[in-house]
């Protein structure tokens, strides 16, 4: 009975275009997204439609082929520390990436809470250091 009325309350989408990135883990980066019914019209005329996953450091890191009925996807194995964003679009005739829709830049954070060579910032020297002096 409640997922009736939260199909009622709840449209099946908004026809907008967005494309959002989030942290799943320092690691793994979720995209999700909506297609307005116009993009998806000119998409699906395409021959190759992907997402590519930015760095700030190289001009992409991961690009996928997706089908455009999907409205989510995992970038696995990103390097932690860096800022990333992500783009939908297609490839042309040269195989050169189009693209139409960008996403926020997020930060993947560290996988370590420090860097294990920094004594001094180490969690663990606060407690474990032996106090000096008197």
């Amino acid at each position: 009975m409640g997922d009736q009325i939260l199909k009622k309350i709840l449209p099946a989408g908004y026809h907008e275009n967005i494309l959002s990135l989030l942290i799943q883990s320092p690691r793994i980066l979720y995209a999700y997204w909506e297609l307005s019914p116009g993009l998806k019209s000119a998409l699906s005329e395409k021959e190759r439609v992907q997402i590519r996953l930015n760095t700030g450091v190289s001009s992409f890191c991961q690009a996928y082929d997706f089908d455009l009925n999907e409205k989510n996807y995992y970038f696995k194995d990103v390097q932690p520390g860096m800022s990333y964003n992500c783009e939908i679009g297609t490839l042309n005739e040269d195989n050169l990436f189009l693209p139409l829709l960008r996403s926020n830049t997020i930060f993947a954070p560290n996988d370590l809470p420090c860097n294990p060579t920094n004594k001094v910032n180490s969690p663990s020297s606060a407690i474990f250091s032996p106090k000096t002096g008197s």
